[in-house]
């Protein structure tokens, strides 16, 4: 006496068989070396000298979290989120010097990370709030009543 197997209950074993196997192995690979999940230390502290100033603003960017600093000179600094410095900006008054902001331009305010760039925001006494690039191009103003 033969007995036949169905079509039907050789495609559902084989998909249950193919679905086992493969939470099986994905189980087994995501747990291996290539996908460790690595997550932060919130105790580690990096140190930021105070003489860099009130924090102004955090940034995202392309190399991870950013603090912009402006001190009592006008002096700007950005400083990685583990506390080393990556670059400042100047502030003069007269004479232009490279790679630095107008004094006149005001306080800075806060600053923004886009895919153009990281952009400053001023804003002087008189009201006027100026759009800047981190290269010191004014991309705008807006005048306050």
């Amino acid at each position: 006496m033969t007995r036949y197997i169905p079509r039907i209950v050789l495609l559902i074993a084989a998909v249950a068989l193919l679905l086992l196997t493969g939470s099986l192995l994905g189980n087994h690979l995501s747990s291996g070396p290539l996908h460790t999940v690595v997550h932060a230390d919130y105790h580690s502290e990096g140190m930021v000298p105070k003489s860099y100033g009130r924090l102004v603003a955090a940034i995202a960017d392309r190399i991870g979290t950013g603090l912009v600093f402006e001190d009592n000179d006008g002096v700007i600094r950005f400083v990685s989120i583990t506390g080393m410095k990556e670059g400042q900006l100047a502030r003069y008054d007269q004479a232009p010097t490279q790679g630095g902001i107008p004094r006149s331009y005001g306080r800075l305010v806060t600053a923004v990370a886009n895919a153009k760039g990281t952009g400053l925001i001023f804003e002087d006494s008189d009201g006027v709030i100026r759009f800047v690039t981190i290269t010191g191009v004014v991309e705008g103003e807006l005048r306050r009543k």
